[in-house]
């Protein structure tokens, strides 16, 4: 750096070196973290790459993720998704429609929501990145349950709700072979996880997003409809009543604006 002259001329050529060591500090970090968290060498560029993605444009990391190859990568890296699977008397078939049938309905809708509440309650910049990441692959895992099963027509056997179930464990096992943040995981594994029993902010509010999206997609309920039953949910202490509220006045704000 010393050997650049910092006059007008040579800012590019100084821009060029600074942004090349900051790559290369960058590299290095990354090279560190995948050999040393037992995921194993990744590709440095691939590795920058994908946080780049994760940061700023998350859907095109979902592109990414959901191919055949991609998750029979992560499988190979992650086989107690096989035994969690066997454990239900299910073989491990990647069901990539799965996603595809829900991610711009469900998830969709469900983002949506988590990015608000997020803003309102007026998280760190990292903690709404999170939330975003966290949201869009919140049923990654469903990649994994059997279409017959997942899409059934009526009400599920207690049998294949304890399928259904494993998915927020399956996602969380298949993403983290990817390096994914750590938040973001932690939003993937307990978004299901009673309010009661988890201290985990950021999956309450994923959590709380993916029930009122599942009670209102389609326009199969009202918004109120959906509070009501949201509101028991607070009571048997499956969601946080806080976050409820934040979304209860956050849709009434955006009904008041509307009105006007």
């Amino acid at each position: 750096m010393n050997n650049i002259n910092v006059t007008a001329p040579n800012q590019a050529a100084r821009l060029r070196y600074g942004f090349g060591n900051y790559a290369q500090t960058r590299v290095q970090q990354d090279i560190y973290k995948l050999s040393h968290n037992g995921q194993g060498q990744k590709n440095p560029v691939e590795a920058l790459y994908e946080k780049f993605l994760a940061k700023y444009n998350p859907n095109a990391l979902m592109n990414k993720y959901m191919t055949e190859a991609s998750v029979e990568k992560m499988l190979q890296n992650a086989p107690v998704v096989k035994e969690i699977l066997a454990e239900k008397g299910v073989n491990a078939i990647v069901c990539i429609n799965n996603l595809k049938d829900i991610r711009d309905s469900h998830v969709s809708t469900t983002v949506d929501v988590a990015v608000s509440l997020a803003d309102k309650m007026n998280l760190s910049k990292e903690d709404k990145q999170a939330v975003a990441l966290g949201s869009l692959f919140h049923d990654f895992g469903k990649i994994m349950i059997p279409e017959e099963i997942l899409n059934k027509n009526g009400k599920l056997t207690p049998e294949e709700r304890a399928i259904v179930n494993t998915h927020s464990r399956i996602g969380y096992e298949l993403l983290k072979t990817t390096g994914m943040d750590s938040k973001a995981l932690s939003i993937v594994r307990n978004h299901h996880t009673a309010a009661s029993m988890t201290n985990d902010k950021l999956s309450k509010i994923v959590s709380v997003a993916d029930v009122y999206s599942a009670l209102t997609e389609k326009g199969t309920m009202s918004s109120e409809d959906a509070l009501m039953i949201m509101d028991s949910f607070v009571a048997e202490g499956k969601l946080d009543g806080e976050i409820v509220e934040v979304l209860r006045n956050s849709l009434a704000e955006k009904e008041g604006t509307q009105a006007a």
